[in-house]
């Protein structure tokens, strides 16, 4: 719905930045959807590899290489010219409630709430930091081991 709803105004890069921003910040721990993304993409790569050492390369180039795609999606956006002032409104039959219903939305906010409720004068920056380190490193963590798990399933032959 967001695509459908930004494209039209924000052009072409904005389906692989938000599929890419969605592949890379949801926590694969709370969305099957995801983790079982990036198990695929570590079982198939490690199965390519076929050792421990090239599924661990393996699957850290491509965390990285979705890292990069997001980075030239957001620069190809930038440098056409967003303009936030011909952002049309929320399509009819949408509302508020469906974009905050978007898994990456609703983690955001939660992990905000419980920074914000830790007590104290203000939000926990060291919660907050642990908190992105988490969502940082889950997706790599998942497709390394993965690929090793890969890799083990069908070792490298030698001739």
């Amino acid at each position: 719905m967001i695509i459908q709803w930004l494209a039209p105004e924000l052009g072409n890069y904005i389906r692989p930045t938000l599929v890419m921003v969605n592949a890379v910040l949801v926590n694969p721990l709370s969305n099957f959807i995801m983790l079982a993304v990036w198990i695929g993409a570590g079982l198939l790569g490690g199965i390519i590899a076929g050792t421990k050492k090239g599924a661990f390369v393996v699957g850290l180039m491509t965390w990285l290489t979705c890292l990069g795609i997001l980075a030239f999606c957001v620069v190809q956006l930038i440098t056409t010219g967003i303009n936030l002032n011909s952002i049309p409104p929320i399509p009819e039959g949408g509302s508020i409630l469906d974009l905050l219903s978007v898994p990456l939305v609703q983690d955001i906010f939660d992990e905000l709430l419980v920074a914000l409720s830790s007590g104290g004068g203000g939000p926990d920056i060291g919660s907050i930091i642990f908190s992105v380190a988490i969502w940082a490193l889950t997706p790599v963590i998942v497709v390394i081991v993965a690929g090793i798990i890969g890799a083990t399933i069908r070792p490298k032959e030698d001739f």
